[in-house]
């Protein structure tokens, strides 16, 4: 009965992960990807050039950390826009279809991609739990699981001891 629930949380999540994939389309989810990693990464590079421009807010501290979430969110927006256009374009032109589908096949990779990290732990730590042991689903996961626990930082590996 526990591995049924188990396998039922693990393809109901797929299933979410797609739904919302199929509604946001392959450009909203590569802008959602590209927006929080562009965001970090500009507001990591340039939050200092718009700091001092912020004369407000007099804590320097405070300071930083409103330039900070300005320029995230600014890349954030910027992206979000673009997308949106892109997507008004694709509409217009009778491809929407596509990009739905291949939202949805993103849409179960990142979830897929969720699972394998999950199932990392989960092997590691419940590998001789009943759910894990009688569920369908983590033989699908094992080659995923072992290719992501290469792509993470080794000091990672070594802490969780994985």
């Amino acid at each position: 009965m526990g591995q049924d629930i188990f396998d039922l949380i693990v393809v109901l999540t797929l299933a979410f992960f797609a739904g919302r994939g199929y509604l946001n389309g392959f450009v909203g989810e590569v802008a959602g990807i590209v927006s929080l990693l562009g965001g970090f990464w500009a507001a990591h590079t340039y939050h200092h050039l718009l700091s001092p421009h912020l004369s407000l807010i007099s804590d320097p501290g405070w300071r930083t950390i409103a330039a900070y979430v300005l320029v995230f969110l600014g890349v954030l927006i910027s992206v979000a826009l673009l997308a949106r256009l892109l997507q008004k374009i694709l509409s217009l032109s009778f491809v929407s279809w596509a990009d739905r589908l291949a939202g949805a096949a993103l849409g179960f990779a990142k979830g897929a991609l969720l699972w394998s990290l999950c199932m990392l732990v989960l092997q590691k730590y419940f590998s001789q739990a009943a759910f894990m042991q009688h569920s369908r689903v983590p033989p699908y996961f094992v080659a995923l699981s072992a290719q992501v626990r290469g792509w993470l930082p080794p000091d990672l590996v070594s802490r969780l001891g994985l």
